[in-house]
């Protein structure tokens, strides 16, 4: 004797179940990804302000270690300074012998940061446009001597991204801020 089973339901996804699936999987996605590289951007702001600021403390810590004026300027190759285009390219840190803010034969090289800031700018105002020199007072002087204070911005070319100033007192401390970006 044969029994009959009871036919079960049809497992799966009809086509039309499937479409609308894709359909809000498409638009989920298209909301998410601007999103998500404003977020990116905004971390590697983050990121490379961090890393500068890093950088003047451990000058400032180091000149005043030494008793001796150590410089930090931009630099793309890590063994001299630059004279164009902006801190995103990378810095070095060197102790500056003559005070002249830019690293002379013989002037020993602290610490290089490399330039691997795609997308960010980081530029100083005009007292920091080319560099930052402490003294063993752990005070910011220009090569003149002068008092020298000052910010720097970090900013991303990616639109709607907020950027950072990192504001240098007169004292040679340095704090951040938030900025807006053109």
């Amino acid at each position: 004797m044969e029994k009959d089973f009871p036919a079960r339901p049809a497992r799966g996804f009809t086509l039309v179940e499937l479409l609308v699936a894709v359909a809000i999987a498409a638009v989920v996605l298209g909301l998410a990804v601007p999103a998500w590289g404003r977020f990116v951007a905004g971390v590697r702001v983050a990121t490379a302000t961090t890393e500068l600021v890093s950088g003047l403390h451990a000058a400032r810590s180091e000149a005043i270690k030494r008793q001796h004026r150590v410089t930090l300027c931009k630099s793309a190759d890590g063994t001299s300074c630059a004279s164009d285009g902006g801190w995103e390219q990378g810095w070095m840190m060197f102790a500056d012998a003559d005070n002249f803010g830019v690293r002379d034969a013989g002037e020993r090289v602290v610490r290089i940061s490399t330039g691997e800031h795609d997308g960010l700018g980081i530029q100083g105002n005009s007292e920091f446009a080319r560099f930052i020199s402490y003294t063993p007072m752990g005070t910011t002087r220009r090569a003149s001597g002068a008092l020298g204070m000052g910010s720097m911005t970090v900013c991303s070319s990616r639109a709607g991204v907020t950027g950072r100033r990192v504001v240098i007192s007169r004292t040679g401390r340095a704090r951040v801020e938030r900025t807006g970006c053109q």
